[in-house]
Protein backbone atom coordinates (compact mmCIF):
# COMPACT_ATOMS: atom_id res chain seq x y z
CA UNK A 1 0.00 0.00 0.00
CA UNK A 2 1.04 3.58 -0.41
CA UNK A 3 1.62 6.75 1.50
CA UNK A 4 1.28 10.51 0.94
CA UNK A 5 3.77 13.31 1.51
CA UNK A 6 1.10 15.92 1.83
CA UNK A 7 -0.59 16.69 5.15
CA UNK A 8 -4.28 17.32 4.70
CA UNK A 9 -6.24 18.59 7.68
CA UNK A 10 -9.22 16.60 8.87
CA UNK A 11 -11.51 19.52 8.20
CA UNK A 12 -10.15 20.07 4.70
CA UNK A 13 -10.28 16.39 3.79
CA UNK A 14 -13.86 16.07 4.95
CA UNK A 15 -14.86 19.25 3.15
CA UNK A 16 -13.12 18.32 -0.06
CA UNK A 17 -14.45 14.79 -0.14
CA UNK A 18 -17.95 16.08 0.50
CA UNK A 19 -17.34 18.36 -2.46
CA UNK A 20 -16.51 15.31 -4.55
CA UNK A 21 -19.83 13.79 -3.66
CA UNK A 22 -21.74 17.00 -4.12
CA UNK A 23 -20.25 17.42 -7.56
CA UNK A 24 -21.36 13.93 -8.46
CA UNK A 25 -24.94 14.56 -7.36
CA UNK A 26 -27.35 11.97 -6.01
CA UNK A 27 -30.50 11.22 -7.98
CA UNK A 28 -33.31 8.90 -6.98
CA UNK A 29 -32.12 6.26 -9.43
CA UNK A 30 -28.76 6.26 -7.61
CA UNK A 31 -26.89 7.63 -10.63
CA UNK A 32 -24.04 9.99 -9.74
CA UNK A 33 -23.53 12.81 -12.25
CA UNK A 34 -20.75 15.37 -12.63
CA UNK A 35 -21.07 18.98 -13.62
CA UNK A 36 -19.01 19.30 -16.77
CA UNK A 37 -17.83 17.22 -19.69
CA UNK A 38 -14.19 16.40 -20.32
CA UNK A 39 -12.49 18.75 -22.72
CA UNK A 40 -12.51 17.84 -26.37
CA UNK A 41 -8.79 18.54 -26.28
CA UNK A 42 -8.38 15.21 -24.49
CA UNK A 43 -9.47 13.36 -27.64
CA UNK A 44 -6.53 11.89 -29.53
CA UNK A 45 -5.49 12.64 -33.03
CA UNK A 46 -4.44 9.81 -35.24
CA UNK A 47 -0.76 8.92 -34.97
CA UNK A 48 1.21 9.39 -38.16
CA UNK A 49 3.23 6.24 -37.63
CA UNK A 50 1.48 3.45 -35.67
CA UNK A 51 3.47 2.21 -32.69
CA UNK A 52 3.09 -0.57 -30.15
CA UNK A 53 2.76 0.57 -26.55
CA UNK A 54 3.26 -1.53 -23.43
CA UNK A 55 0.71 -0.96 -20.67
CA UNK A 56 1.34 -2.72 -17.34
CA UNK A 57 -1.02 -3.31 -14.46
CA UNK A 58 -1.45 -5.83 -11.68
CA UNK A 59 -4.12 -8.52 -11.54
CA UNK A 60 -6.98 -7.00 -9.59
CA UNK A 61 -10.19 -8.62 -10.76
CA UNK A 62 -11.80 -9.22 -14.13
CA UNK A 63 -13.77 -5.97 -14.16
CA UNK A 64 -10.63 -3.84 -14.39
CA UNK A 65 -9.18 -5.97 -17.17
CA UNK A 66 -12.43 -5.92 -19.13
CA UNK A 67 -12.64 -2.14 -18.92
CA UNK A 68 -9.02 -1.66 -19.95
CA UNK A 69 -9.40 -4.03 -22.90
CA UNK A 70 -12.49 -2.25 -24.21
CA UNK A 71 -10.87 1.19 -23.89
CA UNK A 72 -7.69 -0.06 -25.54
CA UNK A 73 -9.66 -1.56 -28.43
CA UNK A 74 -11.27 1.83 -29.05
CA UNK A 75 -7.86 3.54 -28.87
CA UNK A 76 -6.36 1.11 -31.37
CA UNK A 77 -9.27 1.68 -33.74
CA UNK A 78 -9.00 5.47 -33.41
CA UNK A 79 -5.22 5.77 -33.77
CA UNK A 80 -3.89 2.68 -35.49
CA UNK A 81 -1.54 2.13 -32.56
CA UNK A 82 -1.53 -1.20 -30.71
CA UNK A 83 -1.16 -2.04 -27.04
CA UNK A 84 0.68 -4.89 -25.36
CA UNK A 85 -1.51 -5.24 -22.27
CA UNK A 86 0.63 -6.80 -19.52
CA UNK A 87 -1.16 -8.04 -16.40
CA UNK A 88 1.37 -8.82 -13.68
CA UNK A 89 0.15 -11.50 -11.26
CA UNK A 90 1.50 -10.59 -7.82
CA UNK A 91 0.06 -7.48 -6.17
CA UNK A 92 2.50 -7.82 -3.25
CA UNK A 93 5.52 -7.66 -5.58
CA UNK A 94 4.12 -5.24 -8.13
CA UNK A 95 5.99 -2.18 -6.84
CA UNK A 96 9.31 -4.05 -6.80
CA UNK A 97 8.69 -5.41 -10.29
CA UNK A 98 8.01 -1.95 -11.71
CA UNK A 99 11.04 -0.43 -9.97
CA UNK A 100 13.23 -3.27 -11.23
CA UNK A 101 12.04 -2.71 -14.77
CA UNK A 102 12.99 0.95 -14.48
CA UNK A 103 16.43 -0.06 -13.18
CA UNK A 104 16.94 -2.44 -16.10
CA UNK A 105 15.63 0.13 -18.60
CA UNK A 106 12.70 -2.14 -19.43
CA UNK A 107 9.94 0.03 -17.99
CA UNK A 108 6.50 -0.11 -19.62
CA UNK A 109 5.54 2.91 -21.69
CA UNK A 110 2.54 3.51 -19.46
CA UNK A 111 1.41 1.74 -16.30
CA UNK A 112 -1.29 1.62 -13.61
CA UNK A 113 0.27 2.16 -10.20
CA UNK A 114 -0.45 3.04 -6.59
CA UNK A 115 -1.76 6.43 -5.57
CA UNK A 116 -0.53 9.74 -4.34
CA UNK A 117 2.45 12.06 -4.12
CA UNK A 118 4.36 9.53 -2.02
CA UNK A 119 4.65 7.42 -5.14
CA UNK A 120 6.27 10.40 -6.85
CA UNK A 121 9.10 9.82 -4.37
CA UNK A 122 9.04 6.03 -4.84
CA UNK A 123 9.23 6.28 -8.61
CA UNK A 124 11.64 9.28 -8.67
CA UNK A 125 9.02 11.24 -10.57
CA UNK A 126 11.16 14.08 -11.89
CA UNK A 127 13.56 11.58 -13.42
CA UNK A 128 11.23 8.78 -14.54
CA UNK A 129 7.68 10.11 -15.00
CA UNK A 130 6.06 12.54 -17.40
CA UNK A 131 4.58 15.59 -15.71
CA UNK A 132 0.89 15.84 -16.62
CA UNK A 133 -0.01 19.11 -14.88
CA UNK A 134 -1.05 20.94 -18.04
CA UNK A 135 -2.89 18.09 -19.73
CA UNK A 136 -6.54 18.68 -20.59
CA UNK A 137 -7.86 16.06 -18.15
CA UNK A 138 -6.62 18.05 -15.12
CA UNK A 139 -9.37 20.59 -15.68
CA UNK A 140 -12.02 17.90 -15.28
CA UNK A 141 -10.71 16.47 -11.99
CA UNK A 142 -12.80 17.01 -8.91
CA UNK A 143 -11.18 19.46 -6.52
CA UNK A 144 -10.45 16.94 -3.77
CA UNK A 145 -8.63 14.61 -6.14
CA UNK A 146 -6.67 17.40 -7.82
CA UNK A 147 -5.53 18.70 -4.43
CA UNK A 148 -4.49 15.28 -3.14
CA UNK A 149 -2.41 14.42 -6.21
CA UNK A 150 -0.66 17.77 -6.53
CA UNK A 151 2.80 18.03 -4.96
CA UNK A 152 4.91 21.18 -5.33
CA UNK A 153 2.43 22.36 -7.94
CA UNK A 154 2.88 19.29 -10.13
CA UNK A 155 0.82 16.24 -11.09
CA UNK A 156 2.70 13.31 -12.57
CA UNK A 157 -0.01 10.78 -13.22
CA UNK A 158 -3.61 10.36 -14.29
CA UNK A 159 -5.84 9.65 -11.25
CA UNK A 160 -7.88 6.65 -12.32
CA UNK A 161 -10.83 4.98 -10.68
CA UNK A 162 -12.98 5.87 -7.69
CA UNK A 163 -12.67 6.88 -4.10
CA UNK A 164 -12.85 3.76 -1.93
CA UNK A 165 -13.43 3.47 1.80
CA UNK A 166 -12.23 0.95 4.35
CA UNK A 167 -14.30 -0.16 7.31
CA UNK A 168 -16.81 -2.95 7.92
CA UNK A 169 -18.88 -4.55 5.18
CA UNK A 170 -21.88 -6.40 6.61
CA UNK A 171 -24.71 -8.62 5.42
CA UNK A 172 -27.93 -6.65 5.91
CA UNK A 173 -30.15 -9.74 5.84
CA UNK A 174 -28.13 -11.38 8.62
CA UNK A 175 -28.23 -8.23 10.72
CA UNK A 176 -31.99 -7.96 10.25
CA UNK A 177 -32.63 -11.63 11.04
CA UNK A 178 -30.61 -11.38 14.24
CA UNK A 179 -32.18 -8.08 15.30
CA UNK A 180 -28.86 -6.22 15.19
CA UNK A 181 -28.28 -2.49 14.78
CA UNK A 182 -25.36 -0.58 13.30
CA UNK A 183 -22.89 -0.20 16.19
CA UNK A 184 -22.39 3.23 17.69
CA UNK A 185 -19.15 2.23 19.46
CA UNK A 186 -16.71 -0.68 19.58
CA UNK A 187 -18.52 -2.26 22.51
CA UNK A 188 -21.68 -2.46 20.41
CA UNK A 189 -19.71 -4.13 17.63
CA UNK A 190 -18.42 -6.78 20.04
CA UNK A 191 -21.92 -7.33 21.43
CA UNK A 192 -23.14 -7.93 17.86
CA UNK A 193 -20.29 -10.39 17.30
CA UNK A 194 -21.14 -12.31 20.46
CA UNK A 195 -24.78 -12.65 19.47
CA UNK A 196 -23.83 -13.82 15.99
CA UNK A 197 -21.43 -16.38 17.40
CA UNK A 198 -24.18 -17.69 19.66
CA UNK A 199 -26.44 -18.07 16.62
CA UNK A 200 -23.82 -20.16 14.82
CA UNK A 201 -22.88 -17.42 12.36
CA UNK A 202 -19.26 -16.37 11.79
CA UNK A 203 -19.07 -12.75 13.00
CA UNK A 204 -16.03 -11.76 10.88
CA UNK A 205 -14.41 -13.50 7.92
CA UNK A 206 -10.71 -12.72 7.65
CA UNK A 207 -8.61 -13.66 4.60
CA UNK A 208 -5.30 -14.45 6.30
CA UNK A 209 -3.96 -16.66 3.51
CA UNK A 210 -4.41 -13.88 0.96
CA UNK A 211 -2.62 -11.58 3.38
CA UNK A 212 -3.35 -8.01 2.35
CA UNK A 213 -6.92 -7.90 3.78
CA UNK A 214 -5.46 -8.19 7.30
CA UNK A 215 -4.15 -4.62 6.95
CA UNK A 216 -7.62 -3.15 6.81
CA UNK A 217 -8.46 -3.48 10.52
CA UNK A 218 -5.56 -1.29 11.74
CA UNK A 219 -5.86 1.13 8.80
CA UNK A 220 -9.58 1.57 9.46
CA UNK A 221 -8.93 1.84 13.20
CA UNK A 222 -6.25 4.51 12.91
CA UNK A 223 -8.67 7.35 12.15
CA UNK A 224 -11.23 6.20 14.72
CA UNK A 225 -9.01 5.08 17.60
CA UNK A 226 -5.43 6.33 17.23
CA UNK A 227 -5.67 9.87 15.86
CA UNK A 228 -7.70 11.24 18.80
CA UNK A 229 -4.97 10.07 21.21
CA UNK A 230 -2.10 11.80 19.35
CA UNK A 231 -3.74 15.19 18.92
CA UNK A 232 -5.32 14.58 15.55
CA UNK A 233 -3.55 16.38 12.73
CA UNK A 234 -0.73 17.54 15.01
CA UNK A 235 0.11 13.93 15.72
CA UNK A 236 0.06 13.09 12.03
CA UNK A 237 2.50 15.94 11.40
CA UNK A 238 4.84 14.44 13.99
CA UNK A 239 4.68 11.03 12.30
CA UNK A 240 5.45 12.69 8.97
CA UNK A 241 8.45 14.46 10.50
CA UNK A 242 9.53 11.26 12.30
CA UNK A 243 9.41 13.10 15.62
CA UNK A 244 6.76 10.66 16.87
CA UNK A 245 7.26 6.92 16.56
CA UNK A 246 4.49 4.39 16.07
CA UNK A 247 5.71 2.28 18.99
CA UNK A 248 5.44 5.33 21.24
CA UNK A 249 1.67 5.40 20.71
CA UNK A 250 -0.07 3.15 23.26
CA UNK A 251 -3.30 3.10 21.27
CA UNK A 252 -1.49 1.73 18.21
CA UNK A 253 -0.48 -1.35 20.18
CA UNK A 254 -4.00 -1.55 21.60
CA UNK A 255 -5.43 -1.68 18.08
CA UNK A 256 -3.33 -4.76 17.35
CA UNK A 257 -4.46 -6.31 20.62
CA UNK A 258 -8.08 -5.74 19.64
CA UNK A 259 -7.44 -7.30 16.24
CA UNK A 260 -5.96 -10.45 17.77
CA UNK A 261 -8.66 -10.61 20.46
CA UNK A 262 -11.17 -11.31 17.70
CA UNK A 263 -9.36 -14.61 17.22
CA UNK A 264 -9.17 -15.51 20.92
CA UNK A 265 -12.89 -14.80 21.31
CA UNK A 266 -13.76 -17.07 18.41
CA UNK A 267 -15.16 -14.29 16.24
CA UNK A 268 -13.18 -15.22 13.12
CA UNK A 269 -13.86 -17.97 10.59
CA UNK A 270 -12.73 -21.46 11.63
CA UNK A 271 -10.53 -21.74 8.53
CA UNK A 272 -8.80 -18.50 9.51
CA UNK A 273 -5.28 -19.26 8.27
CA UNK A 274 -6.63 -20.76 5.03
CA UNK A 275 -9.08 -17.93 4.38
CA UNK A 276 -8.80 -16.20 1.01
CA UNK A 277 -10.21 -12.99 -0.42
CA UNK A 278 -12.48 -15.04 -2.68
CA UNK A 279 -13.75 -17.05 0.31
CA UNK A 280 -14.37 -13.77 2.13
CA UNK A 281 -16.55 -12.51 -0.71
CA UNK A 282 -18.56 -15.72 -0.81
CA UNK A 283 -19.07 -15.96 2.95
CA UNK A 284 -20.23 -12.36 3.23
CA UNK A 285 -22.52 -12.58 0.20
CA UNK A 286 -24.14 -15.84 1.32
CA UNK A 287 -24.45 -14.80 4.96
CA UNK A 288 -22.34 -17.57 6.46
CA UNK A 289 -20.28 -14.66 7.77
CA UNK A 290 -21.98 -11.47 8.91
CA UNK A 291 -19.10 -9.01 8.50
CA UNK A 292 -15.66 -8.45 7.01
CA UNK A 293 -13.06 -5.75 7.50
CA UNK A 294 -12.82 -4.62 3.91
CA UNK A 295 -13.20 -1.82 1.42
CA UNK A 296 -15.97 -1.19 -1.05
CA UNK A 297 -13.68 -2.25 -3.89
CA UNK A 298 -14.96 -5.73 -3.03
CA UNK A 299 -18.52 -4.84 -4.02
CA UNK A 300 -18.13 -4.86 -7.82
CA UNK A 301 -16.51 -8.28 -7.56
CA UNK A 302 -19.35 -9.56 -5.39
CA UNK A 303 -21.76 -8.05 -7.90
CA UNK A 304 -20.27 -10.15 -10.65
CA UNK A 305 -20.03 -13.38 -8.67
CA UNK A 306 -23.23 -13.03 -6.67
CA UNK A 307 -25.40 -10.48 -8.50
CA UNK A 308 -28.50 -11.32 -6.46
CA UNK A 309 -26.62 -10.80 -3.17
CA UNK A 310 -24.63 -7.59 -3.57
CA UNK A 311 -27.52 -5.29 -2.66
CA UNK A 312 -27.68 -7.01 0.75
CA UNK A 313 -24.19 -5.79 1.66
CA UNK A 314 -23.90 -2.52 3.60
CA UNK A 315 -21.06 -0.53 5.12
CA UNK A 316 -20.22 1.22 8.39
CA UNK A 317 -16.94 2.62 9.78
CA UNK A 318 -14.90 0.64 12.28
CA UNK A 319 -16.17 2.23 15.51
CA UNK A 320 -14.02 3.75 18.22
CA UNK A 321 -14.45 2.98 21.90
CA UNK A 322 -16.74 6.00 22.23
CA UNK A 323 -18.43 6.69 18.88
CA UNK A 324 -19.41 5.30 15.49
CA UNK A 325 -15.94 5.93 14.05
CA UNK A 326 -14.55 7.63 10.97
CA UNK A 327 -14.46 6.28 7.42
CA UNK A 328 -10.94 5.55 6.19
CA UNK A 329 -10.79 6.89 2.63
CA UNK A 330 -8.61 5.47 -0.11
CA UNK A 331 -8.14 7.61 -3.24
CA UNK A 332 -7.71 5.80 -6.57
CA UNK A 333 -4.52 4.66 -8.22
CA UNK A 334 -2.84 6.50 -11.06
CA UNK A 335 -1.76 5.89 -14.63
CA UNK A 336 1.83 6.99 -15.18
CA UNK A 337 3.69 7.66 -18.43
CA UNK A 338 7.37 6.74 -18.48
CA UNK A 339 9.53 9.77 -19.25
CA UNK A 340 12.29 7.79 -20.93
CA UNK A 341 9.97 5.86 -23.22
CA UNK A 342 10.84 6.21 -26.91
CA UNK A 343 7.06 6.27 -27.47
CA UNK A 344 6.29 8.94 -24.89
CA UNK A 345 4.01 11.04 -27.11
CA UNK A 346 1.90 8.03 -28.07
CA UNK A 347 1.74 7.03 -24.40
CA UNK A 348 0.52 10.52 -23.46
CA UNK A 349 -2.01 10.26 -26.25
CA UNK A 350 -3.32 7.06 -24.67
CA UNK A 351 -3.45 8.66 -21.23
CA UNK A 352 -5.52 11.53 -22.56
CA UNK A 353 -7.73 9.16 -24.55
CA UNK A 354 -8.50 7.30 -21.33
CA UNK A 355 -9.85 10.50 -19.75
CA UNK A 356 -12.43 11.21 -22.44
CA UNK A 357 -16.07 10.85 -21.35
CA UNK A 358 -16.46 7.79 -23.57
CA UNK A 359 -13.51 5.98 -21.97
CA UNK A 360 -14.50 6.96 -18.45
CA UNK A 361 -18.03 5.69 -19.08
CA UNK A 362 -16.58 2.32 -20.02
CA UNK A 363 -14.50 2.18 -16.83
CA UNK A 364 -17.38 3.01 -14.52
CA UNK A 365 -19.68 0.64 -16.39
CA UNK A 366 -17.48 -2.22 -15.20
CA UNK A 367 -16.26 -0.61 -11.97
CA UNK A 368 -19.06 1.44 -10.39
CA UNK A 369 -17.94 3.91 -7.76
CA UNK A 370 -17.56 7.56 -6.86
CA UNK A 371 -15.88 9.19 -9.90
CA UNK A 372 -12.75 11.31 -9.64
CA UNK A 373 -13.72 13.26 -12.76
CA UNK A 374 -16.57 15.64 -13.41
CA UNK A 375 -18.78 14.94 -16.39
CA UNK A 376 -19.19 11.18 -15.99
CA UNK A 377 -21.98 8.99 -14.73
CA UNK A 378 -21.83 5.91 -12.53
CA UNK A 379 -24.30 3.90 -10.51
CA UNK A 380 -23.48 3.34 -6.86
CA UNK A 381 -24.14 0.06 -5.10
CA UNK A 382 -26.01 0.22 -1.77
CA UNK A 383 -22.83 -0.23 0.27
CA UNK A 384 -21.24 2.68 -1.57
CA UNK A 385 -24.31 4.78 -0.88
CA UNK A 386 -23.74 4.09 2.82
CA UNK A 387 -20.19 5.42 2.50
CA UNK A 388 -21.45 8.52 0.73
CA UNK A 389 -23.78 9.29 3.64
CA UNK A 390 -20.99 9.02 6.21
CA UNK A 391 -18.75 11.30 4.20
CA UNK A 392 -21.55 13.83 3.78
CA UNK A 393 -21.75 13.89 7.57
CA UNK A 394 -18.04 14.76 7.78
CA UNK A 395 -17.01 11.28 8.89
CA UNK A 396 -14.23 10.61 6.41
CA UNK A 397 -10.46 11.11 6.23
CA UNK A 398 -7.71 9.86 3.90
CA UNK A 399 -6.09 6.83 5.46
CA UNK A 400 -2.79 7.27 7.26
CA UNK A 401 -0.42 5.38 4.93
CA UNK A 402 -1.31 7.65 2.04
CA UNK A 403 -0.35 10.68 4.07
CA UNK A 404 3.10 9.60 5.22
CA UNK A 405 6.29 10.39 3.28
CA UNK A 406 7.73 6.91 3.82
CA UNK A 407 6.07 3.55 3.53
CA UNK A 408 5.37 0.92 6.15
CA UNK A 409 7.22 -1.81 4.30
CA UNK A 410 5.61 -5.27 4.32
CA UNK A 411 2.67 -4.01 6.34
CA UNK A 412 0.55 -6.88 5.03
CA UNK A 413 3.07 -9.38 6.38
CA UNK A 414 3.12 -7.64 9.77
CA UNK A 415 -0.66 -7.82 10.13
CA UNK A 416 -0.85 -11.31 8.67
CA UNK A 417 1.56 -12.57 11.34
CA UNK A 418 -0.26 -10.60 14.04
CA UNK A 419 -3.57 -12.29 13.28
CA UNK A 420 -1.88 -15.68 13.23
CA UNK A 421 0.36 -15.37 16.31
CA UNK A 422 -0.89 -12.40 18.30
CA UNK A 423 2.27 -10.50 19.31
CA UNK A 424 1.01 -6.89 19.36
CA UNK A 425 4.28 -5.44 20.63
CA UNK A 426 6.23 -7.13 17.85
CA UNK A 427 3.75 -5.82 15.30
CA UNK A 428 4.00 -2.20 16.41
CA UNK A 429 7.80 -2.38 16.73
CA UNK A 430 8.12 -3.84 13.23
CA UNK A 431 5.71 -1.25 11.86
CA UNK A 432 7.82 1.53 13.36
CA UNK A 433 11.12 0.03 12.20
CA UNK A 434 9.94 -0.54 8.64
CA UNK A 435 8.56 2.98 8.37
CA UNK A 436 11.80 4.58 9.54
CA UNK A 437 13.91 2.26 7.38
CA UNK A 438 11.98 3.25 4.27
CA UNK A 439 12.32 6.93 5.16
CA UNK A 440 16.06 6.54 5.57
CA UNK A 441 16.40 4.59 2.32
CA UNK A 442 14.52 7.32 0.48
CA UNK A 443 16.71 9.98 2.15
CA UNK A 444 13.69 11.85 3.46
CA UNK A 445 14.43 14.78 5.75
CA UNK A 446 14.09 13.77 9.41
CA UNK A 447 14.83 10.08 8.79
CA UNK A 448 18.63 10.23 8.54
Amino acid sequence: MVRNTKVISLILVAALVIAVMAACGNSKDNTQKGTSAASEEASPSASKEPVKLTFATVANGDTESQAFKEIFANFEKATGNSIDFQILPDVNQYENIIKTRFATQDAPDIFYFFSGPNEYVTMQAEKNLVEMTNEAYVGTLTSAVKDFYTADGKIYGVPWGSFNAMGVLYNKDVYKAQGLSIPTNYGDLMANAEKLKGAGITPFYEAVKTGWPTQIFPLAAFQSMVMPTIGGEEGVKKLIANSLRFNEIPEMKHVYELQYNLKTKGYYNKDLLAGTYENQQEALANGTAAMAFQADWMLPEVSKRFPDKVNNIGFFPLPSESDEGTVSLYPPKQIFVTKTSPRVEAAKELANFMTTPESLAIWYKYNPGIPVYNGVETTLLPGQEDIYKYIQAGKGIVQIQLRLPAGIIDFDKITQELVGKGDAQKAVDQMDKNYRTDGKNKKIAGFE
